[in-house]
């Protein structure tokens, strides 16, 4: 099935790392995250703006395993750099939003921190917790989540970076 990459490539060159692209998928996991977290996306990844590699790449946590792994050049499972060009055709069109991360300057530091953090969940596997995984949709009595990044599903693994680079707080520094 061809997929329309118009909205993809109108964006394209404006995307830089950081940035976020959110994804809605109609699997079995898809639509159960969409259910709890009571949204129409299930997925999301961090645009990583490679100059080594001179593309645009997707960092993300998943079980999806059809594209290889830039690094690895394996299809791999868990944390992983795709072209994102390649993730964007997995899903149709109108499925695929993209959020400019608007008012930050990335500067080397901030590009030093991510690489690291990256280094460090590079091989991670996806969440093994089903639970897990519906706790954090939940703020309720079960929603308290331990830090545990030994397996860490998309939305951990952005919020985390984001964290480390100083974009978001984490929830002791919110108390």
């Amino acid at each position: 099935m061809k997929r329309d990459m118009s909205k993809y490539e109108k964006v394209r060159g404006s995307l830089d790392t950081g940035d976020i692209v959110l994804f809605s998928g109609t699997g079995f996991i898809s639509r159960m995250i969409q259910t709890f977290s009571r949204s129409i996306w299930s997925h999301v990844g961090m645009v990583i703006k490679s100059v080594d590699w001179d593309m645009i790449l997707l960092w993300e946590s998943t079980t999806l395993s059809k594209i290889k792994d830039i690094e690895s050049r394996e299809q791999t499972q868990g944390v992983q750099l795709v072209p994102l060009s390649e993730r964007v055709k997995c899903y149709a069109n109108d499925k695929v939003a993209f959020r400019i991360l608007e008012g930050v300057r990335r500067d080397e530091n901030m590009r030093e921190v991510l690489r690291k953090f990256r280094q460090d969940m590079k091989g991670r596997e996806y969440e093994k917790s089903k639970f897990e995984l519906l706790k954090a949709a939940y703020d309720g009595p079960f929603g308290a989540n331990e830090e545990d990044l030994s397996s860490i599903f998309c939305s951990e693994l952005v919020a985390e970076a984001y964290q480390r680079m100083g974009l978001l707080m984490d929830n002791e520094e919110m108390e």
